[in-house]
This record gives structure tokens, sequence and C-alpha cells, in this order.
């Protein structure tokens, strides 16, 4: 079965009547891995790269709303730095071209960059079905464990919203310039309040906050040390392992080391802003 609907309604019907057993396809550039692979045998497919409006980005009553079909490369044009950098961070322009946000998030990966830059957002994600209607979950809530989230087999994410004016940064290691996936990233959100977001990707089962580093910059603000504090908290909250890329030791000291930078550079920028 290869089902192609041309609008959000036609999707939502297919996907609540057939569930599980059609997978859906956004840009493939995951999912076709696996499938060439020899790990996913679906019986069909829902191909959404043909609805109308699906790919839009919008920006409404103080908030960036995106599409679930919205691509990397059109999320890399973004004036929102760390969300910006993180897309323009994935793969190649071919990849950045098809990939999309919703299926970066459904793929729940550990180095999910476009995840791991929302986290730090704050987003919350819509999740739409035909008889239901839809229901957001925050960013916070939806990641439940190791490729598992609180999209239901019978939903599709539609929309990806966040509060335009946070300010945010974002770093990330990888071995090469290209291609790169994540061995270590941190993004970091500041809320129009003052507060913090810090974000951890490739370092637990799923992008995290740390949030005891949070505190202590939201209590301690960004003096030598708070942020030597807020570091050192962020390497204890990261659970990060050991595989091909790189040792469990050497992410969570990078946790620490770009947490620090990224707080350095905000402090920095600040007060140019003030001089």
């Amino acid at each position: 079965m290869f089902f192609q609907p041309r609008n959000l309604d036609e999707a939502l019907a297919l996907r609540a009547e057939h569930g599980p057993d059609v997978l859906t396809l956004g840009g493939g550039t995951d999912l076709l891995v696996l499938l060439n692979r020899g790990a996913l045998r679906p019986a069909g497919w829902l191909d959404l790269s043909r609805i109308a409006g699906f790919a839009d980005i919008a920006e409404h009553n103080g908030e960036i709303v995106l599409s679930g079909g919205a691509t990397f490369s059109r999320i890399g044009t973004l004036p929102v730095r760390a969300l910006a950098a993180a897309a323009m961070s994935v793969g190649g322009p071919q990849v950045r071209n098809r990939g999309t946000i919703a299926g970066n998030l459904a793929t729940a990966s550990p180095a999910g960059d476009g995840s791991t830059a929302l986290l730090a957002l704050g987003a919350t994600i819509e999740l739409s079905h035909a008889q239901r209607g839809r229901r957001t979950v925050p960013i916070d809530r939806f990641f439940l464990d190791y490729k598992r989230t609180a999209l239901a087999p019978d939903e599709l994410i539609t929309a990806v919203r966040f509060r335009a004016d946070v300010r945010t940064a974002w770093y990330k290691i990888g071995k090469r310039g290209a291609c790169n996936i994540s061995v270590v990233s941190c993004a970091i959100g500041w809320a129009a309040d003052g507060s913090c977001r810090i974000a951890l990707g490739s370092v637990g089962p799923y992008p995290m906050r740390a949030t005891r580093a949070e505190a202590v910059v939201d209590q301690g603000g960004l003096t030598a040390e708070a942020i030597a504090e807020a570091a050192a908290e962020a390497m204890k909250e990261a659970q990060p392992i050991d595989d091909h890329r790189a040792s469990a030791r050497y992410r969570r000291a990078m946790c620490g080391t770009l947490v620090r930078r990224l707080l350095m550079q905000r402090r920095d920028e600040a007060a140019a802003r003030v001089a």
C-alpha cells in the first residue's frame, strides 16, 4: 500500500484507519536508511510530502509555528540562532532539503539536533488525530525513553510552536564538518523573563535538559562562579554511554565545556549591548 494524500484531513483519516500498519514518510532521510538495511518491513507507506501547506513556517501572536513537514533547509533561515544552526548542521544539502522537523522529533534520536534545539526553546508539539482532534504536548513530556515518544501510532505531528522572543545559543561537536552526527550538542534558551533552559544532545537516551544547571544560572546569574557551577552540574546530569563515536567520559567532559562556553558567550554579548 502506498498512500499519497493531498490534504491534512485525508492524511489524518488514513493514519487513523491504518495506524502502525503504515509508516509515515516525510523526507525519508531516516526511514529509507533503515529500509535499505532491511530493518523495516512496513505493510504500507503514508507519504506526507504532497500535502498543501505542510511545509509552511509562520509567525502568529508572538510564536513561530513550524508545520510538521517544514524542512531543515527552511528552518535554517529562521532568526533563531540555536534552531537555525542546528538545522544547518544536519546532514548535507540534499538531506536538509528533504528532512523534516516532524521526522526528527518522531525518530527521537539522542543525537537529534532539531529536537535538542527545540528543547531549549521550550517548544510544544501538536499531535493530531482524525476523530480525537488535536492535543499539544510540551516537548519536556514528548520524549519518553530511547526511541519512544508520546506520539500515538494513529496520530501525526502536525505543528511545532515556540516563543519568537527566546534568545538562544548552540554548539555541536562531531567527527567532521559535513553530514555530521553529534557526539555532544548543547542548546541554551533564555526566555523574556531571564530564565534559561539548557538542553543536551547525545548524552542520554533522548535529548535532555540539565535542570540543575539551569537552576544555578537562574539563581546566580552569569557570574564566573555560577557559570563554573552550572558547567559542573551539567556534567553530573549527563547520562552518556561509550560508543564508536566517543567515550562516555569524553562526552561528560564536553557537556561542561559547551555549557561553560555558551554561558560565557551570553554574558559577553549582554555586556556588549550595555557598553
